[in-house]
């Protein structure tokens, strides 16, 4: 049986070392402003960047394309019929115009591309407007001398959009299943980020006290398994109130960023926010915004928050384990590999996980104890996983920490006093099976 007062102890010493340390408090603070950093930026960047329109000059051979390019975009399109061909490459060569396109019958009856000579500036977006100008221009053209009906047009204009509900015992939910699919990869990202992050600490912790002989000392009053609990939730307590102080503040941020995107946005969202209505000027910012923001439920914060604790568990007693087997974190690769696998195979699965979250591969990878606290977070994200494959996932993981914990048990009542060189994996297993 555990020795409460003991665990305490080291549970308390643990915690409070590392809550206090500088580098800790600095990494806490420092994260939601780097989350909201990567709302801003866009916004900031497609608010200010200059409108700087590039002018390109048509040599149109047909007559009939030119026009319809210049009443596309009058600013970014112009006609030089006093210049020769020789002039206007001349005035591409010295900045004068951006460059120049030409067009003839073959281009107009498709049996030529076109093409477009240019300085090289602009980058992707310059010429993504210049094709779709031809590729309307053109388009039209042909739809005119083949005296092609005006429903007939609009029905070729239409662009068919498509819109997610998800139905659930409370009626329709409107989903948006990219941004979900976003989320998802995040949160799997960040899931394998912090099971190396928060396993390193444990791991680290023990190579240190292995080294500097304190642990000699602590031995004497502590037994190896108190201390190895210790160890491990005391480090899981510091993940849990960093992640917690990141949620809340991430809420708070995103509550208070609301004036500033009306800052942003301007009149038209003033207006609906000033009329009381928060949820027209809400959908006004949304579709404004670079990107869609997501509909994150609480029940997938508490999910993330219950697989990343129990992902700790187990992840930390196999790093301490390691950690208690080498005399250095740069020594012996072969063991670091063994607990890093588990965590890094699941990350080659994400995208095919994310993109059938439903499929018997991610049923059953989910379910694989080690790989689900990276793979059920990205399904919970994306869709309405059944509550008894999430039961089911979360026994499993249990289980499978109660037996990581005793298999490291016996590693680390060995290892945390050998000096002189690291274990490989046979001595290991020695390790368990004597001691």
């Amino acid at each position: 049986m555990i020795d409460f007062n003991k665990f305490s102890i080291i549970f308390k010493r643990e915690y409070l070392t590392r809550v206090t340390s500088k580098a800790y408090i600095l990494t806490t603070l420092l994260a939601p402003l780097l989350f909201l950093s990567f709302f801003l930026i866009p916004i900031a960047v497609t608010l200010l960047s200059p409108d700087t329109e590039r002018v390109v000059a048509i040599v149109d051979e047909t007559g009939v394309i030119a026009p319809r390019m210049i009443e596309i975009n009058p600013e970014q399109f112009i006609v030089y019929p006093e210049l020769s061909l020789e002039e206007i490459r001349d005035m591409v060569t010295t900045g004068a115009l951006n460059g120049y396109i030409i067009i003839d019958q073959d281009v107009l009856e498709g049996n030529r591309t076109p093409e477009l000579i240019y300085g090289g500036t602009g980058g992707m977006g310059f010429v993504s407007d210049v094709r779709s100008a031809i590729r309307t221009s053109i388009r039209d053209e042909k739809l005119d001398r083949a005296e092609v009906t005006e429903e007939i047009r609009g029905i070729m204009a239409e662009r068919i959009s498509l819109s997610t509900r998800v139905l659930t015992e409370t009626g329709e939910e409107e989903q948006d299943t990219s941004a979900l699919f976003i989320v998802g990869i995040v949160l799997g990202m960040i899931m394998y980020t912090s099971m190396f992050v928060y396993g390193g600490i444990v791991m680290r912790g023990v190579i240190e006290e292995k080294t500097s002989r304190i642990v000699e000392v602590i031995i004497s009053s502590v037994r190896p398994f108190e201390l190895l609990m210790g160890k491990v939730m005391g480090v899981g307590a510091l993940a849990v109130t960093q992640f917690t102080f990141w949620i809340l503040a991430i809420a708070g941020i995103s509550a208070a960023s609301t004036p500033l995107l009306l800052y942003f946005f301007g009149s038209r969202v003033s207006e609906a926010a000033g009329s009381g209505d928060t949820q027209a000027a809400m959908a006004t910012i949304e579709s404004e915004l670079p990107f869609t923001i997501p509909d994150i439920g609480m029940g997938l914060v508490f999910g993330f928050i219950l697989f990343f604790i129990l992902g700790y568990l187990m992840y930390s007693a196999l790093f301490a384990a390691v950690g208690s087997a080498l005399e250095s974190e740069t020594e012996n690769q072969q063991l670091t590999m063994v607990v890093s696998l588990p965590i890094i195979i699941p990350i080659f699965f994400l995208s095919p996980v994310s993109t059938d979250p439903d499929s018997t591969l991610a049923f059953v990878l989910s379910m694989i104890p080690l790989f689900s606290p990276i793979i059920m977070p990205v399904r919970m994200a994306i869709m309405n996983v059944p509550l008894w494959e999430v039961a089911l996932a979360v026994v499993l993981m249990t289980a499978t920490f109660i037996a990581l914990i005793w298999l490291s048990a016996r590693i680390y009542r060995v290892g945390i006093l050998m000096y002189g060189k690291s274990a490989s994996l046979r001595e290991l297993s020695r390790w368990v099976r004597y001691s």
